[in-house]
């Protein structure tokens, strides 16, 4: 039985004549958010905000929700049983950019609106992919561990390579695709992408080179980094085929979902040396991860922390209790966007 914060009551399926119920659904434990006064400030008077803890044990089984709108964490899921045993509520917001542990169409079907938060914490994001590249590319665990071990030698660097020159391919130009473009090419790198859902010509504006297949822009790229949303067709989207392809030694670093990267086909690209290194800060079964990835040598983990600044955390939460709050007052939505 799911344990609910203890001032949520349970829905009776009784009908109501109070304020508007807004639940915040977060996981214990890590989660995001320990009181929701932000929320509670943003949405005033129109609503009631109370935060919703799912046990990590029933995060797939949120029981029939006393709420009119929730604003919902990544890690609890909503599937479709969720949506056809209640009607009451009203609207989902994602507090995320990704939108992926919503069943979206049983949502649809059920009357259900669905809203993500796609324009916040892009410069973390973008930051933290050339930061990611930037260690990896100088080698910095490496030289990390040397001193750490009582050293004192540059030549312990060994292999870096020089960054101006080299090439970065991009995977998914959205928002985050465009500010790591801006950000490489001031380090003097030759960018392209794929996305083929991006409009033609964006290139000419941008001066970066687009890429027709992602085969080449695996096969031309040093650095690869992924910028894609997870759905059925970015689901494992760089497998085992994939991996094969990128040039030996060069860098893959994936900062949108763990699943568009095949995790169980990397430990062998890895011992091929395509790609030669990884930076990842988002894993396929986060946070349980395998043994052998968390070891390796040439793998820089970070624990999904891409997206986080202090400013960035207060952004997303402020924007999703700003939709509820404009869904609730019947205002047009302009601080999330709905996908449902």
């Amino acid at each position: 039985m799911v344990q609910l914060a203890p001032d949520v009551p349970k829905d009776t399926g009784d009908d109501h004549d109070t304020a508007p119920v807004v639940w915040v659904v977060d996981a214990p434990g890590g989660g995001y958010v320990e009181s929701p006064d932000i929320e509670g400030r943003v949405v005033g008077p129109h609503g009631t905000v109370r935060l919703v803890i799912v046990p990590d044990d029933e995060r797939d089984r949120l029981p029939r929700a006393a709420c009119d709108y929730m604003i919902l964490w990544h890690r609890v899921a909503l599937d479709a049983s969720f949506f056809a045993r209640n009607t009451r509520c009203r609207a989902v917001i994602c507090a995320s950019t990704g939108y992926d542990h919503v069943a979206v169409e049983a949502a649809r079907a059920a009357g259900t609106s669905v809203f993500h938060i796609p324009h916040y914490g892009t410069e973390e994001v973008a930051d933290h992919t050339l930061a990611l590249f930037l260690a990896q590319v100088r080698r910095l665990p490496d030289l990390r561990a040397h001193v750490r071990d009582g050293g004192w030698d540059w030549r312990s660097i060994t292999d870096a390579p020089r960054v101006r020159g080299m090439t970065w391919g991009i995977v998914g130009l959205g928002r985050i695709g465009l500010a790591v473009a801006q950000r490489a090419r001031a380090f003097g790198i030759r960018v392209c992408f794929y996305d083929p859902h991006n409009h033609p010509g964006v290139e000419k504006s941008l001066g970066i080179e687009r890429r027709h297949s992602l085969d080449a822009l695996l096969t031309d790229a040093d650095v690869v980094s992924v910028h894609v949303p997870l759905d059925s067709t970015t689901h494992h989207l760089l497998g085992a085929a994939e991996l094969d392809r990128m040039k030996p030694g060069s860098l893959l670093i994936n900062t949108a979902r763990g699943a568009v990267v095949d995790v169980s086909a990397l430990r062998q690209a890895l011992a091929a040396g395509r790609p030669g290194r990884v930076a990842l800060d988002v894993v396929e079964g986060e946070p349980e991860l395998p043994h052998w990835l968390r070891d390796h040598p040439r793998v820089l983990l970070t624990p999904h922390a891409a997206f986080y600044s202090v400013e960035s955390l207060t952004e997303l939460r402020t924007r999703a209790a700003e939709a509820a709050r404009e869904l609730i007052v019947a205002a047009p939505v302009t601080s999330a966007v709905r996908v449902a």
